[in-house]
């Protein structure tokens, strides 16, 4: 399995780009949102990889970090849904929109990538619910999917947050209009709604 690949970018297609490591070529599969973000031909670029082996070909997918790579896996593990549907959504929407969308039980949200119809975009939602929200803490325990006993559910929340890349001013905005939560998962789902702006 190829984990990352570090060169020089020599292309960039509409879908894919052209890493140059060490005198070798690889073709990488991308989002538009990550080709929108490229640097400058001939610049040093690490992608995340994925390898998908299908009968007719061998395709390689990178991301720019290792939550995305997650995410697209996620994706990917709904009935139904390929690579190339996975890549539509995360060209579509970003990681914490993609959450807050699920957790929040915004299918509508969804549909709003290439490729994914109200069904579909329901079925995301439906298969991806509880394992996201349980993906979110994970995110601020590196890779412990137990609870950190030493935070409180306030710490817990924002440290999730924060590591999915919002800021400490959106962070405290979202607290603030947390009200009534059943439960941390429901704060969390209530907070990434918020910030989803739904």
């Amino acid at each position: 399995m190829i984990a990352f690949l570090r060169g020089e970018l020599a292309h960039a297609g509409h879908d894919a780009i052209v890493l140059d490591v060490g005198g070798v070529g690889y073709q990488v599969y991308v989002s538009a949102r990550q080709l929108s973000e490229l640097p400058a031909v001939g610049a040093t670029l690490r992608v995340f990889t994925h390898l998908v082996h299908r009968e007719d070909a061998m395709l390689l997918f990178g991301f720019p970090s290792l939550e995305e790579r997650e995410l697209f896996l996620l994706l990917n593990s709904v009935s139904g849904i390929g690579a190339k549907t996975a890549m539509g959504v995360l060209s579509a929407l970003s990681v914490p929109e993609i959450v807050a969308a699920v957790v929040g039980n915004n299918p509508k949200r969804l549909s709003s990538a290439p490729g994914v119809g109200k069904k579909t975009a329901e079925r995301i939602a439906l298969e991806l619910r509880e394992k996201l929200a349980e993906w979110q803490p994970q995110r601020l325990a590196g890779t412990a999917p137990r609870r950190v006993a030493t935070l409180t559910e306030s710490d817990e929340m924002t440290a999730a947050l924060l590591a999915l890349g919002y800021s400490d001013e959106d962070v405290a905005s979202a607290l603030e209009h947390v009200h009534a939560a059943k439960d941390s998962e429901d704060a969390l789902r209530q907070a990434l709604t918020f910030l989803s702006g739904y």
